[in-house]
């Protein structure tokens, strides 16, 4: 009787660390599908997931919610002139920076070639600004210690009130991102939807979403002055 306990006890404990193997290598293997391989930040589809998740969680419960987008200026002139392997070098510091200059809470993630995305949940106006501003600030930085010209061009949209649709969201700040491209290096254009005032209140049927006027690091083109 006692043997036969003891065998079965020596099975459970070899059937539990066989079990416990393999969901490590399920984590790993699920961390990896999810890793960008050249930077380790998180690539385009874990994005995606967590970005949908937190925007769905930013619209339950009524808390702002803040995306944005950037790109490594003059990225492919570079890694062309000087080669495939600096330009492998400077993304991989655009990340290691992005991600030493968000708060624990937030998400970089590769979004394929220099395009880079953050994610910052329950990040108001002023909470966004000084993380944008600290991630611009960290590249001068080393961009100084290195001589490689690492600046980024961004933008940035901050939901006060919940926005039609994630989609809408990344476009936004996709367009955003190629407005700022356009005006020069180093420089985020940035956008805020707010909740609509009494005072322009129309039905849901009617209403296109109301946003606070963008806010810019360089004046605004006027092809841009018509966003509403």
């Amino acid at each position: 009787m006692a043997w036969t306990i003891a065998v079965l006890a020596a099975l459970l404990v070899a059937l539990g660390y066989i079990g416990f193997l393999h969901h490590r290598v399920y984590q790993r293997e699920r961390a990896l599908t999810r890793t960008d391989e050249l930077t380790h930040v998180e690539n385009r589809r874990a994005f995606y997931e967590d970005a949908s998740r937190e925007f769905e969680r930013a619209r339950r419960y009524n808390h702002p919610f803040t995306l944005a987008y950037f790109d490594v200026d003059d990225f492919k002139e570079v890694s062309d002139r000087f080669g495939h392997q600096l330009g492998d070098g400077m993304l991989r510091l655009v990340a290691e920076t992005a991600r030493e200059s968000i708060r624990a809470s937030d998400l970089v993630a590769r979004l394929g070639a220099d395009q880079f995305a953050v994610l910052l949940p329950e990040a108001g106006v002023e909470a966004a600004s000084a993380v944008i501003r600290k991630l611009q600030q960290a590249l001068r930085h080393v961009s100084q210690e290195t001589g490689m010209p690492l600046t980024v061009s961004g933008g940035v949209v901050t939901c006060l009130s919940p926005a039609e649709s994630l989609e809408t969201v990344m476009g936004t700040a996709n367009q955003l991102l190629h407005g700022a491209q356009s005006t020069g290096r180093d420089t985020f254009w940035s956008e805020v939807v707010a909740p609509q005032p009494l005072e322009g209140f129309q039905p849901a049927r009617l209403r296109r979403p109301w946003r606070l006027p963008p806010s810019f690091d360089v004046p605004m083109p006027p092809q841009y002055g018509e966003r509403g």
